[in-house]
C-alpha cells in the first residue's frame, strides 16, 4: 500500500519534471505575442513604405529613365547623348552605314536612338512614338548610378516627357530590333551568312555594339535561333545589373519616406514594445490582428495594397496598440499637468525629459532600421510566429 503511494508520487513527479522541460523549449504565450505584434508592425511599416515609393517612382516615371539609361550603357556605353526626337534618324543612318559603309555619316549615331527609332520598339510599351518624346539622355561621366535626362521646356516639361516613356521592353523584342537594325534585307533573308558580315560592316566607333555582336555570332555556331537567344540573355543580364542599380536608388527613397510615416504615425518601437509586453489584452489583440495580416499579393494594384496595408495598421490601433500623436496615458489622469509635448510623449512631465526625447529618437531609429528587411521578410517570419504560437508544447503522452 505505501509501496504504491510512493510509486504514484514518483509518477505525479516525474510527470511534472517532463512538462517543466517541455514547457522550457517552447517560448511562452507573451513571448511569442510581444514578437508577433513587433513583427506585425515592422511588415505593414514596410510595407507601407514600399508602396508609397513605388508609387513615387511611377510618378516621376523613374523606371522609365532607368530602362533608357540601361539601354544606352548597354550598346553606347553611355559615352555620348542621345537625343530621342532623332530616333527616328539615327535608325536610318545605321541602315544606311550597313548597306552603304562608304556613305556613313560621321560621327556615327546613336545606337540607342536607332534601336528605339526602329518599326519594333519605336512605340513598345508606351503611347505614341518614341521620336515624339523630347528628351535627351547625357553622357554619364564617371558615375552610371543615376540617369542623367534633359527637357526642353524646364524640369515640367522632363518630369511628364519621363512619365511616357515605357517602363519594361522584353528581351524577345530587343533581339528582333537588333537583327530588324542589322539586317536591312530589301528581300527579307535573315541568315547568320548576312548578319555577321553587316555586323562587321558597323564602324569600329559603334562599341561596345559591335564587339558584342561580334562575339555573339561567333557563340551562335551559324544558327540565327540561336544568335536571337544569345543576344536575349546579353540584354538580360545587363537588365540585372540595370535592376540593381534601380534598387538602390530606390532603396534610400524608401527610408525616407519610412522616416516620414514613423514620424507622421508616431510609430515608436519601444513603446508598441512596452504596450505589447505589459498588457496582455492589448498583446493578444494584436495577435488575433496580426492573424489575418499578409502582405500585398502581385495581383494587387497599388492603390488596393496601400488601403489594405493602412487598414490593417488602423486595426492594430483600434485594439490599443500605441500609435498616432494622441495624449499618453499618463496624461489623462485627473490633475495632470501636462503642456504640449508631455502629452505627445516626447517630453515626461515628471521630469528627466532628456532621456524621454532620447528614448523617443532611439524607438523610431529601431522602426527605420526595421524597413531596410524589407515587408516580405517581416510577413514570411509573421508566418512562422503564428504557427509556433498555435503549436504551443507537445502534449504528454499516456504513462510518460
Amino acid at each position: 500500500m505505501h509501496f504504491t503511494r510512493g510509486a504514484e508520487r514518483r509518477t505525479i513527479g516525474d510527470r511534472r519534471d517532463s512538462h517543466a522541460q517541455r514547457g522550457s523549449a517552447v517560448p511562452s504565450s507573451g513571448i511569442i505575442d510581444l514578437a508577433i505584434g513587433l513583427t506585425f508592425v515592422f511588415g505593414v511599416t514596410a510595407g507601407l513604405s514600399s508602396v508609397v515609393t513605388e508609387l513615387i517612382a511611377r510618378f516621376l516615371g523613374l523606371r522609365g529613365a532607368y530602362l533608357l539609361t540601361g539601354l544606352r550603357e548597354l550598346v553606347d556605353g553611355g559615352e555620348a547623348s542621345t537625343d530621342l526626337e532623332k530616333a527616328e534618324t539615327a535608325y536610318n543612318d545605321v541602315q544606311n552605314m550597313v548597306l552603304h559603309p562608304a556613305e556613313s555619316p560621321a560621327p556615327p549615331p546613336s545606337v540607342t536612338g536607332a534601336l528605339l527609332g526602329g518599326p519594333i520598339l519605336g512605340s513598345q510599351g508606351m503611347s505614341g512614338q518614341i521620336p515624339n518624346r523630347k528628351l535627351t539622355l547625357a553622357p554619364t561621366g564617371q558615375t552610371r548610378l543615376l540617369p542623367k535626362l534633359t527637357a526642353d521646356g524646364g524640369v515640367g516639361r522632363l518630369w511628364s516627357q519621363c512619365r511616357s516613356l515605357p517602363s519594361y521592353i522584353p528581351a524577345r523584342s530587343f533581339a528582333e530590333a537588333v537583327i530588324d537594325l542589322v539586317v536591312p534585307d530589301a528581300a527579307g533573308q535573315t541568315t547568320m551568312t548576312t548578319i555577321q558580315q553587316n555586323v562587321d560592316a558597323l564602324p569600329d566607333t559603334m562599341s561596345p555594339l559591335k564587339p558584342s555582336l561580334q562575339a555573339l555570332v561567333k557563340n551562335a555556331d551559324n544558327d540565327v535561333s540561336r544568335f536571337r537567344t544569345e543576344v536575349e540573355h546579353w540584354y538580360d543580364d545587363h537588365m540585372d545589373r540595370v535592376s540593381g542599380w534601380y534598387k538602390r536608388h530606390v532603396a534610400k527613397i524608401t527610408l525616407v519616406v519610412g522616416a516620414i510615416l514613423i514620424v507622421l504615425f508616431n510609430l515608436n518601437a519601444l513603446t508598441i514594445g512596452r504596450t505589447l509586453y505589459t498588457e496582455s489584452a492589448v498583446s493578444t489583440a494584436i495577435s488575433t490582428v496580426a492573424a489575418k495580416g499578409t502582405n500585398c499579393s502581385t495581383s494587387q494594384t497599388q492603390q488596393a495594397c496601400l488601403a489594405n496595408l493602412q487598414a490593417q495598421l488602423s486595426a492594430a490601433a483600434t485594439v490599443g496598440l500605441p500609435i498616432g500623436w494622441g495624449t499618453v496615458r499618463d496624461c489623462t489622469e485627473p490633475q495632470a499637468r501636462c503642456n504640449w509635448l508631455d502629452q505627445r510623449g516626447i517630453f515626461s512631465r515628471h521630469g528627466n525629459s532628456g532621456w524621454q526625447l532620447v528614448l523617443v529618437l532611439i524607438g523610431f531609429l529601431i522602426m527605420i532600421i526595421a524597413i531596410v528587411p524589407g515587408a516580405r521578410f517581416w510577413f514570411g517570419l509573421l508566418s512562422k510566429l503564428g504557427s509556433l504560437r498555435a503549436t504551443g508544447p507537445k502534449p504528454t503522452t499516456a504513462g510518460s
